[in-house]
């Protein structure tokens, strides 16, 4: 319990800082910017007709499963650090279209690509409401044993206040697929002894969630130049979810009648809440270059003998043109 208040101290502390602050722009500075809107051509060419961009960027981080969801990412946090290199093409019409690489250090400390993800999405601007809608295919060698692969398909969409200072918004993701794994098994033998079975598993996954926040959008101009700006977004955030897991062993002394009961086990938790958990997001943008960090701080509350606190971290830089 110690653990959740202090997350939410700490996350009611940065709230608190935040408000109290002001806009970094003056009345000066906001009378030249709207007249600046007005006046130039360029800018209002920008201000009223979106235009076709690309993005490309290199990140790291430790969220292994979606390039979305960290809800799903928090169900398997490890210490592993992961490179995902990515290109999206955005349209002006709000479509998007991507790939993004994920590799990590392989057993001999060499960087591996162990999935691919395709994306397409499709984000809504408006004056009261923002939402979007992506779909993600994660391409991976399913002969390997690969556990960081556990999802081919990446469902997650969102929605939430554009403006406020508390903007409310809902975001849900459903992840879904097979992956290969290999595991220790107790045999029991009455009177040899047990001994340790190495076998294999094909294991069949799906994770549902479901997400309720509370976050404010700060923004600051001209830090370190004219036209650079920072959006930081502090958010807290309730997630429900649930996730089936169905494992077969195909070592053939599974096949043997006293232990075909244990050849295919199925876990299934229902839809509970899950954790409570907090999000920083920073962009950082200068002409073409953008700098991303993101920090997630999720506690488990469910029982559980794991460990109950994640926290996962990427930084992004990259170029937009």
């Amino acid at each position: 319990m110690l653990k959740i208040y202090l997350l939410i101290f700490i996350i009611a502390a940065g709230f608190s800082i935040a408000v109290a602050q002001t806009d970094s722009l003056s009345a000066k500075d906001k009378a030249m910017l709207d007249s600046m809107m007005e006046n130039d051509e360029f800018l209002k060419m920008i201000k009223e007709q979106s235009k076709n961009s690309v993005d490309i960027s290199v990140g790291l981080g430790n969220g292994a499963f979606s390039s979305n969801n960290n809800a799903a990412n928090a169900t398997g946090i490890d210490n592993q650090i992961i490179f995902t290199p990515s290109i999206i093409y955005h349209t002006k019409n709000g479509f998007s279209f991507g790939a993004t690489g994920f590799l990590t250090s392989d057993s001999t400390n060499k960087l591996e690509l162990y999935q691919t993800g395709i994306s397409a999405a499709y984000d809504y601007y408006g004056k009261k409401v923002l939402a979007g809608f992506s779909y993600t295919r994660y391409l991976s060698d399913k002969n390997k044993y690969n556990t960081k692969s556990l999802y081919q398909n990446d469902v997650y969409g969102y929605i939430k206040r554009a403006k406020g200072i508390l903007q409310p918004g809902l975001t849900s993701g459903f992840a879904n697929g097979n992956y290969n794994e290999v595991v220790l098994v107790l045999r029991k033998r009455p009177l040899l002894g047990d001994t340790l079975v190495r076998d294999s598993t094909s294991n069949k996954a799906s994770y549902f969630s479901v997400s309720g926040s509370v976050e404010h959008d700060f923004s600051f101009y001209k830090l370190f130049s004219k036209d650079d700006k920072l959006d930081f977004v502090p958010s807290l955030i309730i997630n429900f979810g649930s996730d089936k897991l169905t494992q077969t062993h195909l070592n053939k002394v599974f096949n043997r009648q006293i232990l075909s009961s244990r050849k295919r086990v199925e876990a299934t938790n229902k839809f509970q809440l899950q954790s409570v958990a907090a999000s920083f997001d920073f962009t950082y943008g200068i002409g073409k270059f953008f700098l991303q960090p993101n920090v997630y701080l999720d506690y488990y509350l469910p029982e559980t003998t794991a460990t109950r606190f994640a926290a996962i971290f990427s930084v992004t830089a990259g170029v937009s043109f």
